[in-house]
């Protein structure tokens, strides 16, 4: 590594003159269609309830991205139920459990509630899910917590419709008598659980209803192992069944129209502690006898079982997933036709044989570079389902997405294709995004986020494949040169540090070597892609510049420690960077910065406009301002309050000033999403109470090609994309 100081280079900087900015004309947010950058899923779908009552009809919840449904009047897509919580109750956006109405399928209800610090609440509909009744309750919810996989501990009794059980973690059994409008608790139900993972009680884990009588059952985590209660007066009385595996919990029940009761158990609740042993159980209701009916494939087979599903239409079929196996295929999926005393599985660890086919072909990156091998089934593959309806259809949910098999019932006679089924739904925690000028061959726009690193996609209408997908590292920062938008950066806190591509994503590579052993940072592009600017993450890290990906590296002279720096859109020698409260600029490529003199907040982050040179904005909570005249004059924009994240995207017209976009509060209209055509003197506010999309992340962007084109960073809703009506 050669670490060399530089001397300062002279260098004239030419500031394009400004156009006057159209109105914001007759745009509202009635005229904005909302939508996602198309990624396929990308977290933990935690369980999936198809409605007994309504073919085509299923619902989907996650562990921090909300409720979705699926039904044909959606198009066979997946569409978001919870977008209408926003930033001040986010916390219900991780879903508990949800409940699909036999009698009355317009019926639906889901406990919200993501962490344990926080009340979570419970929600009942009467139209599918469009609008929603909030009762608060007393007790939290832990979508995102220990045995969130589990069954549902929602269940709509289909004996009684008005009637519904929630089971909760720490605050015993609780039901409703009219709809979901008030609740209580049923004090009879003996136990609350007195197991705990991760420092997070598991409590109640599933309630279910004999399809032949008014009995109810319902699971609980217990040490002793007299885990699962029967009641036969709607809840004023309980019995307990006898012990059965102590030192193991049953995660999921479900009851067949002949009598069984199927019951899939490990040693511990999943997903995080992956569970080491586990078993399957057969319980006759008439005779009251377990039997062990675990499958025994002699297949390599080790760790726990997490989900059963029972066909409603041939109620000896059953189906049971593995959780905790980490095979080189994945979580096995087990099916049965005699109620559990032979069964088929997937694949063989032992002898490699498999029977099933993955078809990626809609959603490429979940092959997760894994060549010629085909992608894996799955992992936390914590919930599966029959189809109700359609034998052949099994949905499972995984840590990254929904497959669904289509051709089941053929598993004797064909490969069981496992297809990707998780069109709409997206669960993303995203930190960045970048949208380039339009180039031939070139992404449309980069991406980063939690666990998956990030994508270049090259049309955010599909899913991208497995040859633009980052797939390594905890990424912290992305940038793109905006005159060669193939060459783009992001840091990562991975020992590479930072990664680079020079084919529009096609292929990343790391950097030569680092000037220091931090990782993480924050990364600048220069306009053409001929240098980067990093600033490590370590509290003591100067800011360092590159002209040869990293061969090379040099202080950035003029700067010191907690940096932060933008590259100018247009002229390639040109950076911005602000620290400790001043402006300073660079016409070198970043090698030497000047003081400006210029004042700016502490917290201010400089942000660049495509297509103007030397244009700067910058939002520092109450106020944004602007330069035009590379950092020598500013204009404060006090339209806006609460400003959380600024971007910019493509003008009306060609000479139009791009639009602004802001995360804020223009005091009229409340939080929300809002642009401005005439450079923040009005704006107008975009979204309406019903896309507030949850726990937005901080940061906005607009698309640099398309009119109106908004990206919305959320952790847990994916890249929203908002589009004016055509």
């Amino acid at each position: 590594m050669k670490l060399r100081r530089r001397a300062a280079a002279a260098m004239g900087a030419v500031l394009l003159m400004t156009t006057t900015a159209c109105g914001s004309g007759s745009i509202t947010a009635e005229d904005y269609t909302w939508s996602n950058v198309a990624m396929g899923g990308g977290g933990y779908v935690t369980g999936m309830v198809y409605n007994p009552g309504e073919e085509g009809l299923v619902y989907a919840r996650t562990d921090i991205g909300g409720l979705y449904r699926r039904s044909s009047r959606d198009n066979d897509t997946w569409q978001p139920l919870t977008d209408f919580l926003g930033s001040d109750n986010w916390n219900y956006i991780g879903i508990e459990s949800v409940a699909a109405d036999p009698v009355e399928p317009n019926r639906v209800y889901f406990a919200g509630g993501t962490y344990a610090d926080t009340p979570g609440a419970l929600f009942a509909s009467e139209d599918y899910g469009e609008t929603w009744t909030q009762v608060d309750v007393p007790f939290y919810c832990g979508g995102n917590l220990s045995g969130r996989g589990t069954g549902e501990r929602m269940m709509v009794n289909p004996n009684n419709n008005k009637q519904v059980w929630m089971g909760t973690r720490d605050a015993g059994l609780w039901k409703t008598e009219d709809y979901g409008k008030t609740w209580e608790e049923c004090t009879s139900f003996p136990v609350d659980g007195n197991y705990s993972q991760e420092s997070n009680s598991i409590g109640i884990m599933w309630v279910e209803f004999d399809p032949n009588s008014a009995d109810m059952y319902v699971g609980v985590a217990m040490l002793d192992g007299v885990c699962i209660y029967k009641s036969s007066d709607s809840g004023e009385s309980w019995e307990a069944l006898p012990a059965n595996e102590k030192g193991m919990y049953p995660l999921q029940a479900d009851i067949s129209s002949n009598g069984n009761m199927y019951i899939t158990y490990s040693d511990n609740c999943g997903p995080n502690m992956s569970p080491t042993a586990g078993k399957v159980y057969k319980y006759e209701l008439a005779s009251g006898t377990f039997t062990d009916i675990t499958p025994d494939l002699d297949d390599g087979r080790y760790g726990g079982f997490g989900a059963v599903s029972v066909d409603v239409q041939k109620p000896d079929t059953l189906v049971v997933s593995t959780l905790g196996w980490w095979s080189e295929q994945g979580d096995n999926v087990y099916y049965s036709e005699d109620g559990g005393s032979s069964w088929t599985g997937l694949f063989n660890d032992k002898t490699g044989e498999t029977n099933y086919q993955m078809d990626t072909s809609q959603c490429g990156w979940l092959d997760w570079g894994r060549g010629e091998n085909q992608a894996k089934t799955g992992w936390w593959t914590a919930d599966i389902n029959i189809n109700p309806f359609n034998s052949d259809e099994i949905m499972y949910g995984t840590g990254a997405t929904i497959f669904s098999t289509v051709n089941m019932t053929k598993y004797a006679s064909e490969p069981v294709t496992i297809a990707f089924d998780a069109y709409g739904l997206e669960e993303t925690a995203v930190f960045k995004m970048v949208s380039p000028p339009a180039q031939e061959g070139a992404p449309e726009l980069y991406s980063i986020m939690g666990d998956l690193t990030g994508f270049a996609h090259m049309d955010v209408t599909v899913c991208p494949d497995d040859a633009h997908f980052m797939k390594n590292g905890k990424p912290t920062d992305l940038d793109v040169a905006f005159l060669n938008p193939n060459v783009a950066a992001y840091t990562t806190e991975e020992k590479c540090g930072i990664s680079y591509t020079r084919d529009g994503g096609s292929t990343w590579q790391n950097v030569a070597v680092l000037p220091e052993p931090s990782q993480g940072g924050r990364i600048a592009v220069s306009a053409d892609g001929s240098s980067m600017v990093w600033v490590p993450a370590n509290v003591s890290g100067k800011p360092y510049v590159t002209f040869d990906f990293g061969e090379t590296w040099y202080y950035c002279e003029g700067v010191s420690y907690g940096t932060e720096i933008a590259a100018d859109r247009v002229d390639p020698k040109t950076f911005y960077a602000t620290c400790d409260g001043m402006l300073y600029i660079s016409h070198d490529g970043g090698v030497n910065f000047e003081n400006t003199g210029k004042l700016v907040a502490d917290s201010a982050v400089p942000q660049t406009v495509p297509g103007k040179e030397g244009h700067i904005w910058m939002a520092t909570g109450s106020l944004i301002m602007y330069s035009e005249d590379g950092g020598e004059t500013f204009t404060n924009v006090k339209t806006l309050s609460e400003i959380s994240a600024i971007g910019f995207g493509a003008g009306k017209n060609e000479d139009s000033y791009p639009v602004i976009y802001a995360q804020g509060n223009d005091g009229t209209n409340g939080k929300g999403i809002y642009m401005s055509e005439d450079k923040g003197v009005t704006w107008v506010r975009i979204n309406d109470e019903q896309h507030l999309f949850g726990n937005l992340s901080g940061y906005i962007s607009g698309d640099s090609n398309v009119y109106g084109r908004v990206y919305i960073a959320t952790n847990g809703r994916g890249i929203v994309m908002g589009d004016i009506k055509k």
